[in-house]
């Protein structure tokens, strides 16, 4: 499916993935919690194509509801709730322009690697139905260098499920903080700073942000903006 296709149809369910969104904000209650979940739902979802309990037709669209919702619902929790529908309305401009390009190029290529058996060449690295996904999966591996961490590479079931990690649950966090960001402009506040979490896996980027301390709010950039870290960036924003 083409970007101008993806574009239509989330359009069309705009209001199917507000309320979805809603009932896994109410279900989940906390980013991490949602960001777990997601996270469980993206290797199901791989799980299936590999299994070949879903087809490919299936497995497009539930991959793009996914993406959607759970930012959807991680605005939610962003904002506590507060002005939910207004919330989305507000957030679901970015949310498409940042999700469904890169997301309708990874599943043209997904769909180019199984149709030509890439993905089923040397699948020894990992058996779905009997390894613990997350340890299997190394989603805990140790740093490579500053800001980057080591996962699995190339044409490979593992990679394609951090693959759909990256889109459907590692997004949330970014989303919330739009959230927490939309209350805090309409609060009145009139700085902000972005905390980093100073640890080995810090880019240079975030380090540097949170070496300017406050700054008038709407100058700096949303955690996974403009630094090496992208959607695995977990700055913190505070605000005054």
């Amino acid at each position: 499916m083409d970007l101008l296709s993806f574009v239509s149809m989330a359009t069309k369910r705009r209001s199917d993935y507000f309320a979805q969104a809603k009932t896994l904000a109410r279900k989940y209650k906390e980013q991490p919690l949602l960001e777990k979940r997601m996270r469980s739902e993206s290797l199901g979802l791989v799980k299936g194509l590999r299994d070949r309990l879903m087809k490919w037709d299936e497995y497009e669209r539930t991959i793009l509801d996914k993406t959607l919702t759970s930012a959807l619902a991680s605005v939610i929790l962003g904002t506590k709730n507060q002005k939910s529908n207004e919330r989305m309305e507000q957030a679901w401009p970015s949310i498409v322009g940042d999700m469904l390009p890169p997301l309708t190029k990874f599943l043209a290529e997904t769909k180019e690697y199984i149709d030509s058996g890439v993905l089923r060449i040397g699948d020894q690295t990992l058996d779905f139905a009997d390894y613990d996904f997350e340890s299997a999966l190394g989603m805990e591996d140790e740093t490579e260098s500053e800001g980057t961490t080591r996962k699995p590479r190339g044409q490979t079931w593992p990679a394609l499920a951090n693959r759909v990690i990256n889109y459907v649950a590692t997004p949330t966090y970014a989303f919330f903080n739009l959230g927490e960001y939309m209350v805090s402009r309409d609060m009145g506040y009139k700085e902000m700073r972005r905390v980093a979490k100073n640890d080995k896996k810090t880019c240079k980027d975030c380090r540097r942000y949170d070496s300017q301390g406050w700054a008038p709010f709407g100058e700096l950039p949303m955690p996974g903006k403009g630094c090496q870290c992208y959607a695995n960036c977990r700055c913190a924003i505070e605000y005054r």
